[in-house]
């Protein structure tokens, strides 16, 4: 308990910084813009932010052509940024205690994020993530390298090494992570293994018509960089209605190659989100149903998962964000599942740094294991 304490005091301390000061990422550097104007709640997109990130990351659809001031331009078909637009990121975990270990971890420094993204001349855009994590033992890795290409708002064009999902541009199930675990339905596996935040190789063509967004991906799953096991495709449509209410639907069929016994197995899901951004609510739900082939014996799997998250920002000098999710994740075709529920309450005390706590507690899971909980106090910085 006296730890508890201890943690509550330094969040205290925190928050009562003055928040008179920001220092912001690269694209509200670039374009003089706050942090929420693309963000409801940092890293969760409104429908500015989805826009921008639909557009290449431009405010607009004007076709940029000339180089901007500053830019490097070798001749007129190599135009370089005169400083590269990069944001860093660090995210610590100073407290995080579970009820199934006695001691508790102190991951001050927990990962380590460099962002480097922009649009460019002739309507292409780029994207790369490097991180590093404790866990890893600090050794930098390469989670996402994308270029795109955006005419128009009907046809843009997305490739390179990321998740599957990366040109989505709604919360639902692109796995923007808001406490410390992302949605779980979003990270499960199932039989084939496959998570929608695994990176692998892929090929995005998507758009706009109006209030209605589609998209079509391929790609080859997780653990394979050079792209040479067999392919998922993932089918994506979303309208957006009035009022900040935006409906969508996926669909993935994918197979993969088994080596023993040696065969192919094949998977797929399909399902339903909602989200709902409005007077500083915000609503997230994801249903899917999933079916895969068993690894070991000739047999298929039915099961299904789905989460519902809603938070609120306060209208405040500091804004405060209550989040709340209950979430749930089948096994064994359905006679087992996990269920759990998530509370925090993060304080975002510049525009560029939030603390928050995180409670987690497993509501129900599958017969013979433990119900599990965790209290976290969590931070990051960007700049």
């Amino acid at each position: 308990m006296k730890k508890i304490i201890t943690v509550c005091i330094m969040l205290a301390g925190f928050l009562m910084v003055p928040a008179d000061l920001e220092a912001i990422p690269a694209f509200s550097r670039k374009h003089q813009l706050a942090c929420n104007q693309c963000h409801s709640a940092w890293p969760l997109l409104n429908e500015f932010g989805r826009t921008f990130k639909e557009n290449g990351y431009r405010l607009d659809r004007a076709p940029r052509t000339t180089a901007d001031p500053g830019d490097v331009v070798i001749d007129d078909r190599l135009v370089l940024p005169g400083v590269l637009p990069m944001s860093f990121r660090v995210q610590g975990r100073p407290f995080v205690k579970r009820n199934t270990d006695q001691r508790y971890r102190m991951q001050v420094v927990h990962e380590l994020e460099l962002y480097v993204a922009d649009s460019a001349v002739d309507n292409y855009s780029y994207f790369a993530n490097l991180e590093a994590e404790d866990e890893a033992g600090w050794e930098v890795e390469l989670s996402d390298l994308v270029a795109g290409w955006h005419p128009r708002a009907q046809v843009n064009f997305l490739g390179g090494y990321g998740p599957l999902t990366f040109a989505d541009p709604f919360n639902t199930f692109a796995s923007r992570r808001l406490t410390q675990d992302r949605p779980s339905p979003n990270g499960a596996r199932f039989q084939s293994g496959y998570r929608f935040r695994d990176e692998t190789p892929f090929a995005t063509f998507y758009g706009r018509a109006g209030e209605l967004f589609y998209s079509a991906s391929a790609g080859t799953g997780a653990g394979d960089p050079a792209g040479t096991d067999r392919k998922d495709y993932l089918f994506r449509a979303a309208y957006d209605l009035p009022g900040g209410v935006s409906i969508g639907g996926f669909s993935l069929i994918g197979d993969k190659q088994l080596a023993a016994p040696a065969r192919i197995q094949q998977y797929s899901r399909a399902g339903a989100d909602l989200q709902v951004d409005s007077h500083g609510f915000t609503v997230n739900a994801l249903w899917y149903r999933a079916k895969e082939d068993l690894t070991t014996t000739l047999g298929s799997q039915k099961n299904a998962a789905w989460y519902f998250q809603t938070l609120y920002v306060t209208p405040t000098p500091v804004p405060v964000v209550p989040v709340f999710r209950y979430e749930s994740v089948q096994s064994n075709s359905g006679l087992a599942s996990t269920q759990s529920v998530a509370l925090a309450l993060i304080a975002y005390v510049r525009g560029n740094i939030n603390v928050s706590v995180d409670y987690t507690k497993q509501t129900k899971v599958p017969p013979g294991a433990l119900k599990s909980n965790r209290f976290s106090v969590m931070f990051m910085f960007t700049m």
